[in-house]
């Protein structure tokens, strides 16, 4: 047990104290800026395209981590106030004359500057993007169809691997399809939902969760089904579904899919993880924990949790760890949070919380034994 709790003491000593937000380079970028100024010569034309293009990407990236409205609450930014926060550009196309000046920038900013600003203004935000997720695009030619998702004649998967639209928010992963793919993961295991062949091929991509996309052809139709297969990435991506018809082409309307898809993953993470930071609250937790593993377990879902800023150790005793944890908004809100990340935070007797982490299930599999229970449940009892 000593040697237990040193491994675990120097484990969280490395691990808790202020949170460091991943480092989101796509969320707090904009691409395809393009800038057009003309002015007195070339120099002030290009310096001031260079000023615009800054403010513009910076209004690209608010509209993306914050509501509608934070926009015209922001105070008036200045452009020493910008370039303070650019991280780095990239310019490409440029084009002058003696008194114009063209181009097309990619700007990438400090994330913590741009927080600190939203904070400052008592405004919510996106603090960090999803987890990086394995897309696994099942598809079927028609209803009877069997699934496929290897074949090159897939057509599902070559949309994805072609997409032209960009995911901020939630970083995606679309497997190659090669042999190896093909010799850890075949469709059928992705219907059975076998986790384990699914967390094979994840591990290979270095990807952190699963998502299922299957579409279905049914003549003009085309029906879109994500659904998670983890219990990780059910947590912050609940399932959705769409149909739409058959654009010009079938091409067309597998690249339409691509993108809805996309745009309802952006939709769900801001939709779900804007917080408010301008007040902080703790809370002091007994965390019951007999090995390293389960610490690093409980420690894994914590750091998912958008409302937590930093948790510390405050003591450690046999099979008990104490910590304090930092929190924003309210209480109702963190034991929600951490409930759909498989948390139970529960008060004791003495006022003292108390967290526990539940055990790992195969998410898929539970869904389907839940709705086979209601199918054969009396309608009176469901």
């Amino acid at each position: 047990m000593k040697v237990f709790l040193t491994m675990l003491l120097f484990s969280l000593s490395v691990a808790t104290g202020v949170r460091a937000a991943p480092a989101d380079s796509k969320m707090f970028s904009a691409s395809g800026i393009k800038v057009d100024v003309t002015a007195e010569t070339a120099a002030k034309a290009r310096e001031q395209a260079l000023q615009d293009g800054q403010k513009r990407a910076l209004m690209v990236v608010m509209e993306r981590i914050t509501p509608d409205y934070v926009i015209e609450q922001l105070t008036e930014l200045v452009p020493d106030d910008i370039i303070n926060m650019v991280q780095a550009m990239s310019v490409s196309n440029e084009k002058t004359s003696s008194v114009r000046y063209m181009a097309t920038l990619e700007v990438s900013f400090n994330a913590d500057s741009v927080r600190d600003l939203l904070r400052q203004n008592g405004l919510p935000y996106v603090r960090t993007s999803g987890k990086q997720l394995l897309i696994l695009p099942v598809y079927k030619r028609s209803p009877a169809a069997s699934p496929v998702l290897w074949d090159e004649d897939n057509p599902w998967l070559r949309a994805w691997n072609n997409r032209a639209v960009e995911s901020y928010m939630v970083p995606l992963t679309i497997p190659a399809g090669d042999l190896a793919d093909n010799s850890l993961l075949n469709a059928e295991q992705v219907v059975q939902g076998d986790l384990k062949a699914a967390e094979s091929l994840a591990k290979r991509y270095g990807a952190e969760g699963i998502l299922i996309v299957k579409m279905v052809r049914n003549g003009s139709r085309f029906s879109v089904d994500a659904m998670a297969m983890d219990e990780g990435t059910a947590s912050e991506i609940p399932n959705f579904s769409f149909t739409l018809s058959l654009a010009k082409n079938t091409a067309a309307t597998y690249a339409k899919a691509v993108k809805k898809v996309v745009e309802r993953l952006e939709s769900i993470w801001k939709r779900d993880q804007m917080v408010q930071y301008n007040n902080i609250e703790s809370l002091v937790a007994m965390v019951p924990v007999s090995t390293v593993k389960q610490w690093e377990v409980v420690q894994k879902r914590l750091d998912r949790i958008p409302l937590i800023s930093s948790y510390n150790l405050q003591a450690a005793r046999a099979g008990v760890l104490q910590l304090t944890i930092f929190f924003a908004e309210n209480l109702d809100r963190l034991q929600s949070e951490m409930a759909k990340r498989m948390l139970s935070l529960t008060v004791l007797p003495s006022g003292v919380f108390k967290l526990q982490a539940a055990e790992r299930v195969n998410y898929l599999r539970s869904a389907a034994k839940l709705a086979e229970s209601k199918t054969m449940m009396p309608a009176a009892a469901q």
